[in-house]
């Protein structure tokens, strides 16, 4: 270990929680006095969020001592009958829903003092809009697209149960730890007429501007066609960072790498006039993976003439490889869908929360840290630690930080069977980034790429650990590929750091930047099979 200016080792510290942070969480407890909610079955242990329609609340349900998310009416609709038989009929509807892409129901309550609840499956991933915040130019296509494609999945399903969406907008999109979308917030769907297929709304206009299909604005027969042009709305989206208004240009314009099939497959779920649009949101999939991105639907799952084949419902798992290769078949409505090829197990295993279990004044190598509610913190000098102990031969790293002094490096530090490496950016005052040590070899010999880190901002590191290889990503967009099969991996002396003595599975560290990493996430990576084949 390195010494400090008055001789003494440094220590390894994690700190606890702050006064400050103790105190917040205690007043949050509060909230349940404050705002009177009582609810039968569930204790509400403070709140999550504030939105148009009502408060957010985190509960737990007593019964199954289970955590759930409860959301309050606001006052000014709490008290509208009309809204609440609605939503009554919609927490109904949804019950019945079991689908990896629709958050579920469990439970719609009139509250005493008036109003109503609705207690919903917790969601622990943030929303979409909060995803699209840190892609202000756009994701890459293939994240978006797949994002588009999960979108779709629960729409079909809630269309085949007879239920229209409305309001399809990033705010009503929640991101699982896993990375998958599931959509909620049905409090404006209205079933569809089971003669017709089509709803009519009389003088009633219901959703949000700039998400809202044109014959939705004003009044008039609707169907499903007006999430799929929401749906468009939110892909435009999250391929360009901009939402479409008044005259727009093609996707493709706006930004070169999305391919001209994608491009104009959005173009059409936009069109003004709904018969020109997709009939149906899988008609706009399959035109999707007809535009060259290849990210998940296999051409064998389709849905046509308005009706759902229940094939879809394999998008929500969201284990797709780079290549679009999807997994086999799932029970969908009693029936087990089959692929056209061999049914394979899923490439990736869940997203696991690498953070929460760090444990205080144990794991920290280097430097001094604080940990405020799984959000790790460094100072200004070496800093490393280890957030697991060990990992499989293959797997995923996701990391979500943010340097916020100083003008080093960033790193992940990780375990193979070639040793202990580091994935870095923003290395040597050079701005190199890249996998180091490899065979005794720095970054200075040249091999890696160039990456800059800004100060105040943040950054999205994703790192594929495989045998033979390590591949880098930053912000969803792919830097390099750096080949490991038959070399050495080390770490270099300069961050005074023995790993022979203390060595660990995987960990996070900066060199002399006060760097705060707000999630470290790992998942398993599988070879794919054949059902009743090997683990491999």
């Amino acid at each position: 270990m390195a010494e400090s200016a008055n001789g003494e080792t440094r220590r390894r510290r994690l700190a606890g929680l702050m006064p400050d942070a103790l105190m917040a969480q205690g007043m949050a407890h509060e909230v349940r006095v404050e705002e009177g909610v009582v609810l039968s079955g569930i204790e509400i242990e403070g709140r999550l969020g504030r939105g148009g329609m009502g408060t957010v609340y985190l509960g737990r349900q007593v019964s199954l001592d289970r955590e759930v998310a409860v959301k309050v009416l606001a006052a000014e609709v709490a008290n509208d009958p009309l809204f609440l038989e609605r939503l009554g009929r919609e927490a109904s509807w949804m019950a019945k829903l079991r689908h990896p892409n629709v958050v579920m129901v469990h439970d719609f309550q009139a509250l005493e003092e008036g109003g109503a609840a609705i207690v919903m499956e917790l969601v622990k991933g943030g929303t979409l809009r909060e995803v699209i915040a840190q892609h202000p130019e756009g994701l890459a296509v293939e994240a978006a697209v797949r994002l588009v494609k999960e979108m779709a999945a629960g729409l079909a399903a809630a269309h085949e149960l007879g239920v229209i969406h409305r309001d399809l907008k990033p705010e009503n999109v929640l991101m699982d730890e896993s990375g998958c979308a599931r959509l909620t917030d049905f409090g404006l769907a209205l079933p569809v007429d089971e003669s017709t297929g089509r709803l009519t709304l009389t003088g009633t206009q219901v959703g949000t501007l700039g998400y809202m299909a044109p014959e939705q604005l004003k009044g008039g027969v609707l169907d499903a066609r007006l999430d799929v042009y929401a749906l468009g709305v939110v892909a435009y989206e999250l391929l360009t960072g901009q939402v479409p208004r008044g005259h727009f240009d093609a996707p493709r314009k706006v930004r070169g790498a999305v391919p001209r099939g994608v491009s104009e497959a959005v173009m059409r779920a936009l069109r003004a006039r709904p018969e020109e649009r997709f009939e149906s949101v899988g008609a706009f999939v399959r035109a999707l993976d007809g535009g060259g991105e290849r990210v998940g639907l296999r051409r064998g799952l389709m849905m046509g003439g308005g009706a759902v084949v229940t094939g879809m419902m394999v998008l929500g798992w969201g284990w797709w490889n780079r290549e679009g290769k999807g997994g086999g078949g799932t029970a969908v409505h009693g029936t087990m869908v089959q692929a056209a090829r061999k049914e394979v197990l899923p490439e990736f295993g869940p997203w696991l929360d690498a953070a929460a279990g760090t444990r205080i004044y144990e794991d920290v190598i280097l430097g001094d840290w604080t940990n405020e509610n799984g959000v790790l913190t460094t100072d200004e000098t070496i800093g490393i630690v280890e957030v697991e102990e060990t990992l499989p031969k293959a797997y995923d790293v996701r990391v979500r930080f943010t340097r916020l002094t100083g003008r080093d490096a960033v790193a992940v530090f990780f375990r193979t069977q070639q040793g202990t490496g580091y994935a870095s950016l923003d290395s040597w005052r050079e701005g190199l980034a890249g996998v180091q040590e490899i065979d005794g070899e720095t970054l200075q010999a040249g091999y890696g790429f160039r990456f800059p880190l800004e100060n105040g901002r943040s950054y999205e590191l994703l790192l594929e650990v495989r045998e033979d290889e390590v591949r880098m990503s930053v912000d969803g967009v792919f830097q390099k590929a750096f080949e490991i099969k038959g070399k050495r991996l080390s770490v270099s002396k300069v961050w005074e750091w023995d790993v022979a003595t203390r060595p660990l599975g995987l960990g996070v560290g900066s060199y002399r930047s006060r760097t705060r990493f707000e999630k470290i996430e790992w998942r398993r990576v599988f070879r794919r099979r054949p059902v009743g084949g090997s683990d491999q």
